[in-house]
């Protein structure tokens, strides 16, 4: 009993000693580890396990959301940061420059399905400042997808918004078939890396305002991404535009709560339009626990036509904008 004891004691004293600032960090293997973030320097940091054992290890061992984590952290007892986002103390990327792209490629990862070298390419914005948080939209397209990032140009201000995009690996089928062959985590472990890179990138990017969106086999994605509960994605990301696609599963693994999520499908089934087909992922994005807004777009097929893109930014800026920014005071 007394063994019991001392060992439930020394259980108690390790969680109210990290149990405020533990973590659960994940590498870029998947794993994960109860730790807490005591100290960083440059690209290094240093964890402690409950165990009480400390470690330094690279920044860049972890994953795009901890690495998001670690960039803002502060130890207990400095000044405010002056934002939410993290303040850029060196010199930054040079490749980071307003109103340019920065082809973020990968070289040892699969091509993409028209052939490319596996590239993410970033547009700063025209009025970036290196010195302040900035909002980003993440866009992955229909078809064989692209990496092209003027998808995402109508949905939001190209001068204030980072705008990526996020391409498919040839290795398996495009997101319609590979929800069937069951191959997603492929296309996850593609854009995981991905995603690690842009955020070493921009390490500036606004915690407040991160908006990921796709049209048919990026709205597929996205849906997966959400029932499945990818905690990177889903952590990374406050805003989800699923159009003309989505998950068909109608549960989620995890709840999404003060998320916003926007669902358009045509009526028109006659030019294959997607209503039927996205109950199902309405159903996914209630079961999140997102705030959703569904929009019917009436005798349009399988389409994004440019009403809804408007109709789109419209809600970025009345609804999800105004929302996270009061989620976040």
């Amino acid at each position: 009993m007394h063994r019991h004891g001392a060992l439930i004691l020394l259980w108690l004293t390790m969680v109210t000693l990290t149990g405020v600032q533990a973590r659960t960090f994940t590498d870029a293997g998947g794993r994960t580890m109860e730790a807490e973030l005591i100290s960083k320097q440059g690209d290094q940091v240093t964890i402690r396990r409950a165990d009480g054992v400390s470690f330094t290890v690279p920044a860049n061992k972890f994953s795009a959301e901890d690495q998001a984590f670690i960039q803002q952290w502060q130890p207990a007892g400095a000044p405010a940061p002056v934002s939410a986002a993290m303040v850029p103390t060196g010199p930054g990327d040079p490749r980071v420059k307003a109103g340019e792209v920065v082809a973020l490629e990968f070289p040892a990862l699969p091509k993409d399905h028209n052939g490319n070298v596996a590239t993410c390419n970033v547009r700063i914005p025209d009025n970036y400042d290196a010195k302040k948080p900035v909002p980003l939209l993440v866009w992955m397209g229909g078809g064989k997808g692209s990496n092209s990032p003027n998808g995402g140009f109508p949905l939001v201000d190209k001068a204030e918004y980072a705008i990526a995009a996020l391409p498919f690996p040839s290795s398996v089928g495009t997101p319609r078939d590979a929800m069937r062959t069951d191959e997603m985590d492929e296309i996850w472990k593609y854009h995981q890396v991905m995603l690690a890179e842009l955020v070493k990138l921009l390490p500036n990017l606004d915690p407040k305002v991160r908006i990921v969106g796709g049209f048919s086999n990026g709205a597929h994605t996205i849906g997966v991404y959400i029932s499945k509960a990818e905690k990177e994605f889903v952590e990374l990301f406050n805003a989800f535009v699923i159009i003309e696609g989505g998950s068909p599963e109608p549960t989620a693994k995890k709840r999404l709560r003060n998320k916003y999520a926007y669902l358009a499908w045509g009526d028109d089934l006659s030019k294959q339009g997607g209503k039927s087909y996205m109950q199902s992922m309405v159903a996914c994005a209630e079961n999140a626990r997102l705030e959703v807004t569904e929009s019917n777009m009436e005798g349009i097929g399988h389409a994004f036509p440019d009403e809804e893109k408007a109709a789109v930014k419209k809600w970025i800026e009345s609804v999800v904008v105004p929302g996270l920014a009061a989620a976040g005071d």
